[in-house]
C-alpha cells in the first residue's frame, strides 16, 4: 500500500536478498578495509537499495554493491553513495539508504520488472515467483 506521503519513485522489493558491498575508498572517509561485506536487505528499488549492517558508513561514502536477489541470474554490479544512517538503538547496527549513481540501465529496467511482479502479486495475496535466495525466512525454534 502506497501512502500519500511516499516520496519514492519506484516501486520497491521488500523481500530478503544478499547484497555484498564494499567501501570505496576517498580522501574524506580515510582507511577502509579492503574486505566485502555480506548483509540481507530486505528493500530493493530501482533507486538504491536499504539494509542494514555492523558498518557505520557515513553519509557520502561511495559503495560497491553486488545484490544478488534472483538465483537465475547474476549479481547486480552497481555504485551506490550513502544517503541515510540511522542507528539502531542499544545495538551496534545502522540502517544504511544507498541511493545508485551507476547501474546499467538494463539491470535498472530488471529492478523495475521484478518490483512490478513482487506487488501485483502481493496485492493478489500470491507468493512472488521469482527465485529469491531465501524462498522464506528462518523459522524460530520451538520452545515447547
Amino acid at each position: 500500500m502506497q501512502r500519500d506521503t511516499e516520496k519514492r519513485k519506484h516501486k520497491r522489493i521488500e523481500k530478503p536478498f544478499i547484497v555484498k558491498l564494499h567501501a570505496i575508498p576517498n580522501k574524506t572517509n580515510g582507511r577502509i578495509s579492503p574486505d566485502w561485506d555480506m548483509v540481507v536487505a530486505r528493500d530493493l528499488g530501482a533507486g538504491g537499495v536499504f539494509f542494514y549492517t555492523s558498518k557505520n558508513l557515513v553519509v557520502g561514502t561511495l559503495v560497491d554493491l553486488r545484490i544478488g536477489f534472483s538465483t537465475s541470474i547474476p549479481p547486480i554490479k552497481c555504485i551506490g553513495i550513502v544517503v541515510r544512517v540511522k542507528e539502531q538503538p542499544d545495538t551496534s547496527i545502522f540502517g544504511i539508504a544507498t541511493a545508485f549513481t551507476k547501474i546499467d540501465e538494463q539491470e535498472k529496467e530488471l529492478i523495475k520488472k521484478t518490483a512490478e511482479e513482487v506487488s501485483k502479486q502481493e496485492n493478489h495475496n500470491y507468493t512472488p515467483q521469482f527465485n529469491s535466495v531465501f524462498s522464506s525466512p528462518p523459522s524460530a525454534p520451538s520452545l515447547g
